[in-house]
């Protein structure tokens, strides 16, 4: 399928890329038109959207980057940074098509439903989307494609008059008569409310009067604020909604004027926001902001995860505005055909974008259709690149599965250096765009979005995992019940019920299993290992880790997604202390600070007698080093400094730093392949991985309970 996206330069590519595969929740769609956003979609085009540009307001960006330059290398950081610039990011968030196929959990829509969807990085520019149920609603029977894939930006505009709080008969100002202006006002008609449009330009104010709205000012002019006066009895608007999209902050103080004493302002397009606070203070304003398409937007357990809202308590939600703005446009109570300046073939997609972002300002609603609309039910999932040729030597053919940031900055540079050793034969991923570019980079021939048909069909030898933790599982089995050796991303599964289930089919499957602990191939690892391996006794490590927090929602603190940090990172540590001590757990004692798992202090007891102790915090300054680790042993002492010097007092060996920090992440790979070949033994197996992942729930156990958990009989 065909489908549009922008790099981090600004820059548009039309792709050929395989459909994305159907997740559980989620519903597959086959669109028929899509609405380009001439306001949020050529702002990104228009470089407003770009990384470079992005970073250079941003200053926490700049300080990531120097830090990648500490840690990499400024040739390695210099490469992330030009391929995140070059990164692919699908465009399109409205949406309407035909429904080809239903996730498991999903209820209320069948095969052959005609919906309206919604969503960034959902209700893309593409012949096939996945979209979570809550951001899809049945269309209406009398309603064309090309109507209904209005309705995300309807709901936009629905929702800003939602929260204006009007009542039949008051008298509105719109400022801004672009494409959600337009919908706005007429939304506002249907509301039995009197419109008052203003706009910059007349060419936009003409399509509001071809529209039936007689009230139309020109902005810009020392009489607007009177004109509106005037209209309203010198009383001035009951409310003003602001869809305008300026950094100036003139569009609100106007508005203030505008507004009537204890009115309404309701901010719904990007405007600037430094506020004259006389006019505002002294009519005693009620300024209000409208959150896109309405409640549960940005909430990942109501858009991703099917959760909702109930009725009597949050009777408007992003769903239900959708649904809402589907009946007025089938009532006629809205109409959108005016506000159609071009339809563009999604083949044509250069042209309608150039429509979309130039600086015609009857350029209000570019459509694009998509010729493949019901020609085919059955969405194919992989694709090959036509100038790549199959590998037919004896190196390991490996499948990528996962090409996210991580895979992308780590494992395809090193599939690169290892490249006599290995060929990645497919890239499998989510999205069909990642996939594609990521296959691109490292010549792999075959892109798909379903790891089962591409383990089934094609000649390979080994998988690389590198998706959300969630996937793990599932996919390990996968691999393994098709006799393809395995190297997995940490965690190996999110409970240790999980990982015992790996283990047990690549026991059954006689498939090699390794895991991403690479912290433990770090050079400096090794040597700080062997200058204590002839230290006799108990051990005393201790290793501190400066995390740092992540931002509300992210996917690694959602338990059912990313297991929270102890189970998705924390396993790492956990890894390396039993490692570094060449002996088992068999006590966890944990305590935290509040109830967070962010911020945590873990007392492993091992059977040897050493005792491991885990501090890991949020609460450190970003710029500090993120690892340090600290061995007594013997009457000697050895500290690893975030992977980059490693120092030992009166224990054998010798002090070093390093250039470049060294976590392993290569020589961990390299020992996966050379297992693989018969060079070498794998040093990181399934058991690793359910012994980490056991530590990791034992310290959320005694958390929870507040008491020492044993580990003897657990295994």
């Amino acid at each position: 399928m065909k489908q549009i996206f922008f790099d981090g330069k600004g820059n548009l590519h039309l792709k050929d890329v395989p459909s994305p595969s159907l997740m559980s929740g989620n519903i597959l769609v086959q669109n028929a038109n899509s609405l380009i956003s001439t306001g949020t979609e050529a702002m990104a085009l228009s470089g407003g959207g770009s990384l470079i540009g992005s970073a250079l307001r941003r200053p926490e960006l700049v300080r990531r980057a120097l830090k990648l330059v500490s840690d990499r290398g400024i040739k390695n950081a210099l490469g992330i940074i030009r391929d995140a610039s070059e990164t692919w990011y699908p465009l399109g968030y409205s949406s309407a098509g035909t429904v080809i196929e239903v996730g498991d959990g999903v209820k209320g829509f069948v095969a052959g439903d005609r919906v309206a969807c919604a969503g960034a990085g959902y209700a893309n520019h593409a012949g096939t989307i996945s979209v979570p149920s809550n951001l899809a609603v049945k269309v209406p029977s009398n309603l064309s494609f090309r109507e209904a894939c209005f309705a995300t930006v309807g709901a936009i505009a629905l929702q800003g008059v939602r929260r204006a709080d009007l009542t039949l008969g008051e008298k509105v100002v719109v400022i801004g008569t672009g494409l959600i202006g337009l919908l706005t006002a007429q939304i506002l008609r249907a509301n039995g409310c009197a419109v008052i449009c203003v706009d910059l330009l007349e060419s936009r104010l003409a399509v509001a009067k071809r529209l039936g709205f007689e009230n139309i000012l020109l902005s810009g002019t020392d009489i607007t604020t009177q004109s509106v006066l005037d209209l309203t009895e010198n009383a001035g608007a009951d409310a003003v909604i602001v869809t305008a999209a300026t950094k100036s902050s003139k569009p609100v103080n106007d508005a203030f004027k505008m507004c009537r004493e204890r009115g309404r302002v309701v901010v719904v397009g990007a405007v600037g926001m430094e506020l004259e606070r006389e006019e505002y203070y002294r009519k005693e304003i009620d300024l209000r902001i409208s959150r896109s398409y309405g409640p549960g937007r940005y909430d990942s357990d109501y858009e991703y995860k099917g959760l909702t809202y109930p009725l009597g308590y949050v009777r408007w939600t992003e769903t239900r505005n959708i649904g809402s703005f589907l009946d007025l446009l089938a009532l006629g109570n809205v109409k959108v055909d005016q506000l159609i300046s071009a339809e563009y073939s999604i083949d044509q997609a250069m042209l309608a974008y150039e429509e979309a972002t130039s600086d015609d300002a009857e350029a209000i609603g570019v459509v694009l259709t998509y010729p493949e609309h019901q020609q085919t039910q059955n969405a194919d999932k992989t694709w090959r690149l036509p100038s790549v040729i199959d590998a037919r030597d004896d190196r390991v053919k490996l499948m990528l599965v996962g090409p996210g940031h991580f895979a992308k900055a780590v494992h395809l540079p090193n599939l690169k250096v290892l490249s006599k050793k290995v060929v990645v034969q497919a890239v499998v991923g989510g999205s069909g765009g990642s996939a594609r570019q990521a296959a691109e980079k490292i010549g792999a021939p075959i892109v798909s979005t379903d790891i089962s048909d591409v383990i089934l069909k094609e000649d390979l030898d080994a998988v690389l995992i590198s998706t959300r933790h969630n996937l793990h599982r599932q996919q390990c089995i996968t691999a393994a019940e098709a006799g393809k050796h395995i190297f997995v991303e940490k965690p190996l599964g999110l409970t240790v019920d999980e990982c015992i289930e790996v283990l047990q089919v690549v026991e059954k499957a006689q498939v090699l299993c390794t895991i991403g602990f690479n912290r433990r191939f770090s050079s400096l690892s090794v040597s700080l290992r062997d200058s204590i391996s002839n230290v006799t006794g108990p051990k005393q490590i201790i290793y501190r880790v400066n995390a740092g927090r992540l931002p509300q929602g992210h996917w690694l603190l959602d338990p059912e997604i990313g297991g929270g940090r102890l189970i998705g990172e924390g396993c790492h540590f956990f890894d390396f202390m039993s490692w570094m001590l060449n002996a088992d757990a068999s006590s966890v004692t944990a305590q935290s600070i509040g109830d967070s798992s962010d911020d945590v202090s873990v007392v492993v007891k091992y059977n040897d007698g050493s005792v491991g102790t885990l501090i890991y915090t949020a609460l450190g300054s970003v710029g500090f080093p993120k690892e340090r680790i600290e061995i007594y042993a013997g009457g000697g002492v050895g500290v690893i400094d975030d992977f980059l010097s490693l120092s030992l007092h009166h224990l054998p060996g010798k002090s070093r730093k390093l250039r470049v920090a060294d976590k392993g992440h290569l020589a961990l790979l390299d020992n996966f392949l050379s297992a693989i070949l018969g060079d070498k033994a794998l040093s990181v197996n399934a058991l690793d991985g359910l012994k980490a992942t056991l530590c990791a729930q034992a310290a959320l156990e005694s958390l929870s309970s507040d008491r020492r958990v044993s580990l003897t009989s657990n295994l």
